[in-house]
């Protein structure tokens, strides 16, 4: 059966739709920065939990501040049970101190004259009822939903985790995923002295620097393949075996010697898709095996770094359990256009060179190693499209 070549975006959204998240573990609140979070987090209790002054100054009845002088009686400290405000006084109090009974207002400390232990308000100065108060669920109330799930765990996550009081949290496990090279011309990394008619293997390295560094990726197996039906389909099986996903590289396309597709089916997987209306990366084959997604890619370097960020990311999120795992694009304008229009989508390596400013990589085509190299990642242009943008912009980083 031939498969019509398909958009990119139509792409991702068809093998995700048969995909799910993987399995969930429990881990120490502070180690989880970084992983997706399984479950919605709710407060435990209002925030605040009480009312707390805003500002440094003094906790008093604004009425009785209005009308005159007031003695000094005490203070409210941070983290201690407020005494009550005894009527005709103020009591001296600090930023996020708990308000005390009696009181309906903070004043500033900068409005305010203080001598001989009272207070009297400063001329032009006013204060009302609930001044620089931040009432009890003023945040949230208890209950609220603090954070959904699907989320990655940055920083400000694990500070709102911490003060729910979650000492453990649930995050999906993370992937493990598998890199699959393929060709007899590709010499393995560190091989040494080559025939000039042979070639080191860039895209392992390149694919697995660019999965590697994702905090919900756990492991990026490696492996190579020769250029037959069954050490394919031998390299397909131990990936899907010990892996969440497969990813391999060159015999997608219709030569004597890519067996990809036959081996990938002979492997149980159910080809959705065998064609992108994209360049470069067209001959890129999509499908699944056991819920788990084989990605093939093209075996040009410029095919294997685009397409997998575009195309193999979003489905590792999905399956690391992302809710959105193919995120709304930056866009930059290019300080210049060069080229003629593509009736398929353009996937140009960009260096930025200002903010929201981008110029186009000076390439020798798509099996150019250097020319991306310096490159920060790529635009992509729709079809047809021949100008300075803006267009939607990929770093390399996923």
């Amino acid at each position: 059966m031939t498969l019509q070549a398909i958009e990119p975006a139509a792409a991702i959204e068809l093998l995700a739709s048969r995909l799910a998240p993987i399995g969930t573990e429990e881990l120490a609140t502070p180690d989880a920065t970084g992983r997706v979070l399984a479950r919605e987090v709710r407060l435990d209790r209002d925030s605040p939990a009480c009312d707390v002054s805003a500002m440094d100054g003094f906790a008093v009845s604004a009425e009785e501040l209005t009308a005159g002088v007031l003695p000094i009686v005490g203070e409210c400290r941070i983290g201690e049970a407020p005494e009550t405000l005894p009527a005709g006084s103020a009591l001296r109090i600090y930023t996020g101190s708990p308000v005390p009974d009696g009181a309906d207002a903070v004043i500033r400390l900068e409005h305010v004259i203080e001598s001989e232990g009272s207070i009297t308000l400063i001329k032009g100065k006013s204060v009302r009822a609930g001044e620089d108060i931040r009432r009890r669920g003023e945040n949230a109330a208890a209950g609220s939903v603090v954070l959904s799930p699907g989320i990655e765990l940055t920083a400000a996550a694990i500070g709102a985790v911490a003060t729910v009081g979650l000492t453990v949290i649930p995050v999906h496990r993370r992937l493990r995923v598998t890199v699959i090279t393929t060709g007899n011309e590709l010499a393995q990394f560190g091989e040494g002295e080559l025939k000039p008619w042979r070639l080191r293997d860039s895209n392992g390295p390149a694919l697995a620097a660019m999965l590697g560094a994702a905090p919900w990726i756990e492991s990026v197996r490696r492996m190579h393949a020769n250029d037959s039906l069954d050490s394919l389909k031998m390299a397909i099986g131990l990936g899907l075996g010990g892996s969440e996903a497969v990813v391999l590289t060159g015999g997608v396309s219709k030569g004597a010697y890519d067996f990809v597709p036959d081996a990938v089916r002979a492997e149980g997987g159910d080809v959705l898709f065998h064609r992108l209306r994209a360049r470069p990366g067209q001959p890129t084959l999509g499908a699944i095996a056991g819920g788990k997604p084989i990605i093939g890619l093209p075996g040009n370097p410029l095919a294997v770094l685009t397409a997998g960020r575009r195309v193999l990311a979003p489905l590792l999120k999905r399956l690391a359990g992302l809710a959105t795992f193919d995120p709304p694009a930056s866009h930059v304008t290019l300080d210049a256009w060069s080229g003629k229009p593509l009736p398929l989508t353009w996937w140009r390596p960009v260096t930025l060179t200002a903010p929201g400013v981008a110029r186009l990589a000076a390439l020798q085509g798509s099996g150019d190693v250097c020319g991306p190299a310096m490159s920060d990642g790529f635009i992509e242009v729709p079809p047809e499209r021949a100008d300075a943008g803006p267009y939607s912009y990929y770093s390399w980083r996923i």
